[in-house]
């Protein structure tokens, strides 16, 4: 189980707007939080906790202006410090939260951007450190944590890992647009059971040329031959169009899942009745090297 050393809340308040962050939890917010941000405001913070730990992030409020591209305001998620885009985990807004993100080292930014429009509105994230559980004598690693096994895959080197909290999530929210190098899809209210007649659809487009891979932790649907009630379908690129990947239902794990370029959709879908535990997902960007170089590790 992944421990959390101390928690001590940090809450940003009033008109403050970005800084460094140290404590070994706390909150970040929009500007004025839980009331409407100004307009034209630009805050960067820049999260930073002891050597050998990790940065993770959830947001447990997160409604901006929406815009197919982001370009308006915007929430972006850096694994390290800002500006190198190579190192560009996401850009966020609308009324979707961003997945949970975890740095690979022990530094993490978050750079919030309004425009002169007249849309306003909120978020508010939750920041945690952790210790690496991952540890070996080669840097050149990648390893997942579960509440139950740690997988490691070679010439890769962003970490994810996964910290249970206290702090409530809309269930009713699926799909979106995932441009992170690496993230997080569940199904909704997941582990919870699934609502029926749910019809998520996720695009993951990862923000350079490579591949991307789709690993899932765990999944629990109806099961029916044909996969015709519950199910999730993905496809080689962003639409229906492209090359059907694979449609899976039931209780086993689909096999690892690597795309011909940078999109994959991802479609869940339920029927009226009878549903599951359901699904979750990691995907990063990188190909069949880094997959075929997968060890299960106990």
């Amino acid at each position: 189980k992944n421990v959390v050393y101390c928690v001590v809340h940090l809450i940003l308040s009033g008109v403050k707007c970005g800084g460094i962050l140290s404590a070994p939890s706390g909150n970040i917010s929009s500007p004025n939080f839980p009331g409407l941000y100004p307009y034209n405001i630009h805050c960067s913070w820049l999260i930073v906790v002891p050597e050998g730990s990790s940065v993770l992030l959830t947001f447990h409020h997160f409604e901006l202006e929406y815009h197919a591209s982001c370009a308006y305001d915007h929430v972006k998620i850096y694994n390290g410090v800002a500006g190198d885009e190579g190192n560009l985990l996401g850009t966020f807004c609308g009324d979707a939260a961003p997945p949970a993100f975890t740095s690979s080292w022990n530094v993490m930014s978050v750079i919030f951007r309004s425009d002169h429009s007249n849309f306003t509105f909120t978020f508010c994230g939750v920041i945690f450190f952790q210790p690496f559980y991952c540890k070996t004598e080669s840097k050149r690693q990648h390893c997942i944590i579960t509440d139950d096994q740690t997988y490691w895959m070679s010439s890769i080197v962003r970490i994810y890992s996964e910290l249970s909290s206290h702090f409530s999530f809309h269930a009713d929210m699926c799909g979106g647009v995932l441009t992170g190098l690496s993230g997080v899809i569940s199904s909704p209210g997941y582990p919870a059971e699934y609502s029926n007649d749910a019809d998520c659809t996720w695009l993951i487009h990862v923000s350079n040329s490579s591949a991307v891979t789709l690993l899932f932790l765990d999944f629990q649907m109806e099961n029916n031959e044909g996969c015709h009630f519950d199910y999730v379908a993905l496809f080689d690129g962003p639409t229906v169009a492209h090359r059907h990947l694979g449609t899976y239902c039931g209780a086993n794990k689909p096999p690892a899942t690597i795309t011909t370029a940078s999109q994959l959709l991802l479609i869940f879908k339920s029927d009226f009745n009878i549903g599951g535990r359901g699904f979750k997902a990691y995907y990063y960007s990188g190909g069949r090297r880094a997959a075929r170089t997968l060890v299960r590790r106990r």
